[in-house]
């Protein structure tokens, strides 16, 4: 009897263990020092509470968690099958944590407070990246990241573009309210169908011409910037007889 007794009891315990341990047996737990990162998190894991696993987090697909006043993004490293990512009008400065997040597709990060992309140089499988409104002058480590076909980085310190001339996948370009001069590095971008220069220090648009790519129905936008009377009256004649639209 008293065996009998035991082996119930065994039994139940071994159950218990089983339950217990589900989803997390010998995996780590994470912490998000960021509350209002944790707090996303949580909403999209429907998981108000309890600890989160990192097996959780290799399970998100996408994440959208725009606005809520994040500031560190620690914790993001382990969500490593994320394929779209919106952390938009955030605080958000460094984004080291998403360096290895090499499965996205889709990364918004406009409005917020980053000026080194180093981090994102390894992203290669990105298509879609909005920087826009931040403080990013070096473009430099976007050069490998040549799936890129919409680019987004109005309103940053931007002077060379050269680091963009690999990148002929793109199809919309957005680079205004800048401070950039020189665009020839955007000749050989033939795929575009949409340039946002507005409000750079432009007064040579002779390396759009040279863009064969450009053609109907394409667009150009080059209001406020100081642009010679050949770009005037030569170059942009030129490209709107092509049938490109050209604002200026």
């Amino acid at each position: 009897m008293r065996r009998i007794v035991l082996l119930a009891i065994g039994s139940v315990l071994l159950i218990g263990l089983s339950l217990s341990g589900c989803g997390s047996a010998g995996e780590p737990v994470v912490t998000f020092p960021d509350p209002n990162l944790e707090a996303a998190i949580r909403e999209t894991l429907n998981k108000p509470s309890e600890p989160i696993y990192a097996s959780e987090l290799a399970g998100l697909a996408s994440l959208s968690a725009a606005d809520r006043g994040i500031e560190n993004l620690s914790g993001l490293q382990y969500c490593i099958n994320l394929t779209s990512l919106d952390l938009g009008f955030n605080q958000i400065g460094d984004v080291s944590p998403l360096a290895n997040l090499t499965s996205l597709v889709d990364l918004r990060l406009r409005s917020n407070q980053i000026g080194d992309v180093s981090p994102l140089a390894n992203l290669t499988s990105l298509e879609a990246l909005d920087l826009d409104s931040n403080q990013i002058g070096d473009i430099s480590p976007l050069a490998n990241v040549t799936r890129l076909t919409r680019l987004f980085m109005y309103d940053n310190q931007i002077g060379d573009v050269s680091p963009l001339a690999n990148l002929t996948s793109l199809v919309d370009l957005r680079l205004g309210s800048n401070q950039i001069g020189d665009i020839s590095p955007l000749a050989n971008l033939t795929s575009l169908t949409l340039l946002d220069l507005w409000d750079n220090q432009i007064s040579d648009i002779s390396p759009l011409v040279d863009n064969e790519g450009l053609s109907t129905g394409d667009e150009v936008y080059l209001s406020e910037n100081p642009l010679s009377p050949d770009s005037i009256n030569i170059y942009i004649p030129q490209l709107e007889a092509r049938g490109v639209t050209v604002e200026y």
